[in-house]
């Protein structure tokens, strides 16, 4: 398999995702009853309530589906955030999986949307429609024809909402420096992470942004993608690095005061943001300088995608509280046995994360934060 073929799968199954994120934004009616408490095992322990969507569920099984069925030998090592195990109203247990049809897949969808046929058609549409992608614009077309990837050695981490609450609240917010936005539906990413299972290391990452820009009351969004693969490195989007008078580093509203000021008094500009996966993003774009935090509120979902971005322009993501003792290590997504603890808290970045695109600057960070 080509790396330009795999790569092109990969964003196509990610512009499908970010259409049925918009179709169910478009549903008012709808929309209501796409939410539902998680179970408390489920629970990201960072919020008071967290909310699983249909379409967080739907974008998720639509991925697994797509993915699994052009590479098969892969399948069993797609994993995603969310349970497809839905619940309506009735009180009646669904699992959500994709149908060989378009007509199975709406029945099943109107059965977990108590009755409602148009809704149910509206999104099984989307799940089996031909998605038409322009590669040419994403600039694929920079990877070289014969660059082969050991597909069957990889695994796939999917997060289908990255910022479900910034989702569902839906508010439309500008940005507040350097283009970045503080909330809001800007904030919102669809992450697919492919890893090499054998040596743990990010080799794909796609980031898609349903909601960028607004014609009317239609949402657009944009893709990108970031290759790391051996020596070989390729990312969507070129641009040079500015020199700026004051470096930019972008943070949860949650994280520690005492964080805030030891940078604001080295004289950075702390910007606050909403979803781990758009925080890594606009690292990788050059709007931040570094993304730091200093909990264990993040996943692997979270950051697998976004970290092939980084380590594309010979950035990265290391773990926090190492750095604090002047340690640098690499997050790895090795499959292993170790820490199988209950819940989702086995795949926890249980020592917070520092996303960073320049080795210099994690220098100044990693010195910053270094304890005596």
């Amino acid at each position: 398999m080509t790396m330009a073929q795999f790569l092109k799968s990969l964003i196509k199954v990610s512009v499908k995702a970010a259409n049925i994120a918009r179709v169910c934004r478009e549903e008012k009616h709808l929309f209501q009853l796409l939410v539902q408490e998680k179970h408390e095992g489920d629970k990201n322990p960072r919020f008071f309530q967290d909310f699983k969507t249909l379409a967080d569920v739907l974008i998720q099984e639509t991925i697994k589906h797509d993915i699994g069925i052009e590479f098969p030998n892969i399948a069993s090592h797609i994993k995603g955030e969310e349970s497809n195990s839905f619940s309506n109203v009735l009180g009646e247990s669904i699992t959500v999986a994709i149908q060989e049809n378009e007509a199975d897949t709406a029945a099943l969808l109107t059965q977990v949307l108590n009755g409602d046929t148009r809704a149910g058609g509206l999104l099984a549409a989307e799940v089996h429609k031909a998605v038409l992608v322009d590669y040419q614009s994403l600039n694929v077309d920079r990877i070289p024809d014969d660059l082969t990837l050991p597909v069957d050695n990889f695994g796939i981490w999917i997060d289908p909402i990255d910022s479900t609450f910034e989702y569902i609240s839906g508010s439309e917010e500008p940005s507040v420096v350097r283009n970045i936005h503080s909330k809001g539906l800007q904030c919102v990413t669809v992450l697919i992470g492919v890893f090499n299972r054998q040596t743990g290391e990010p080799v794909v990452g796609v980031v898609n942004q349903p909601f960028i820009t607004k014609k009317g009351s239609e949402w657009f969004g944009k893709c990108y993608w970031g290759i790391n693969y051996e020596d070989k490195h390729y990312f969507s989007d070129e641009f040079e690095d500015t020199v700026e008078q004051q470096k930019v580093v972008v943070l949860s509203s949650s994280e520690s005061s005492d964080l805030k000021e030891r940078l604001t008094e080295r004289g950075y500009l702390v910007v606050e943001a909403a979803g781990a996966g758009y925080k890594c993003l606009v690292v990788a774009l050059g709007q931040a300088d570094a993304y730091l935090l200093s909990r264990g509120t993040t996943y692997r979902w979270d950051i697998c995608g976004p970290h092939a971005l980084l380590l594309a322009q010979n950035g990265g993501i290391i773990r926090f509280v190492p750095a604090e003792q002047g340690s640098i290590q690499e997050i790895s997504y090795l499959e292993t046995d170790d820490d199988k603890s209950e819940g989702i808290n086995q795949w926890c970045n249980k020592d917070g994360v520092i996303a960073y695109r320049n080795a210099q600057f994690l220098g100044e960070i990693v010195h910053l934060l270094k304890k005596s």
